[in-house]
């Protein structure tokens, strides 16, 4: 079956004409399930800069409605500009399309398809063909909590391989080994999930307060570090200069964690508070923690 998740900027209302809610916090999820595929849709619900890191992650393809522009509006479009999408979607509420274009040329939003409504959209995402790694399984965690009588859960969407009922996965950036003793999907038990799907798994051998929104579930060990060096691409957006010891945010995949800037000469070096988990093609985003947007200041690439 099609599953896709998609991510909804812009009119923070128009998320909730696509699909049914299902958890809400400061990153909102609707579903919606039909015979065509099952949609995942995904709207950062929160001005902080976190959810919005994270929400860019989480998702396979962008979808912008545009009722007024707005600061908002912009570091969310920068947002998707500076993580790079092949595919992307946009609607004009009431906003004429020409007042736009200026804002998104030379980005990859300026190859967004136009739909006008919510019905042409989703006609639109059907047709998408998005191709997903059959290995190593990697599920990073948005959500997790302590059911009665089942333990430990945890949500997320399987970024790529497959799972059954009864495997024994790592925990990372933990290093743990856990069973994932039961999986859910829309509501309903299975004995294996594959990529695209967002499911629940059900873990034995780890408690809900170990985890953390970002850490990530994998069939094999993945690289882990706290020091990085970048070869830094600095958002044109972006007013801040950065120097040594200045706070930023770093976000791997769903992670995102506070740093400080090492030395910034030739290449950009950061420490991290914690443990990132990464892979070779893990895209980096650099944010600001200060509150005046934007608050992207670029990207980096691992060196």
């Amino acid at each position: 079956m099609f599953h896709l998740t998609v991510g909804v900027f812009g009119n923070s209302e128009f998320v909730k004409k696509l699909g049914k809610s299902g958890t809400i916090n400061d990153i909102a999820i609707y579903n919606h399930g039909s015979s065509d595929g099952v949609f995942t849709y995904v709207s950062t619900n929160s001005d902080k800069i976190q959810p919005l890191l994270q929400v860019i992650n989480m998702i396979d393809v962008p979808v912008i409605c545009i009722n007024e522009i707005t600061p908002a509006l912009g570091e969310q479009m920068i947002t998707i500009s500076e993580f790079g999408f092949d595919h992307g979607f946009m609607i004009f509420d009431g906003i004429d399309e020409n007042s736009v274009k200026p804002l998104i040329k030379g980005t990859c939003i300026e190859n967004f398809f136009v739909v006008k409504d919510s019905v042409e959209l989703v006609e639109a995402i059907k047709k998408l063909d998005i191709s997903r790694p059959s290995e190593p399984l990697i599920v990073p965690i948005d959500n997790y909590f302590n059911v009665k009588s089942v333990g430990t859960v945890i949500l997320g969407i399987i970024k790529s391989g497959t799972v059954k009922k009864y495997d024994k996965v790592i925990v990372e950036p933990l290093e743990k080994e856990v069973m994932i003793k039961g999986i859910q999907s829309q509501d309903k038990d299975l004995d294996s999930a594959e990529a695209g799907m967002r499911i629940g798994f059900s873990l034995k051998g780890i408690e809900a307060d170990d985890l953390r929104r970002g850490y990530v579930i994998v069939s094999s060990p993945m690289k882990k570090a706290k020091s990085f060096k970048f070869r830094f691409e600095k958002s044109k957006y972006t007013k801040e200069l950065l120097k040594e010891n200045d706070p930023v945010f770093i976000s791997s995949g769903v992670q995102v964690i506070a740093a400080k800037v090492k030395s910034i000469d030739e290449f950009l070096e950061l420490e991290a508070e914690a443990n990132i988990a990464y892979t070779d093609s893990t895209k980096f985003l650099i944010g600001s923690t200060k509150q005046t947007m934007p608050r992207i200041i670029g990207k980096g690439l691992l060196i």
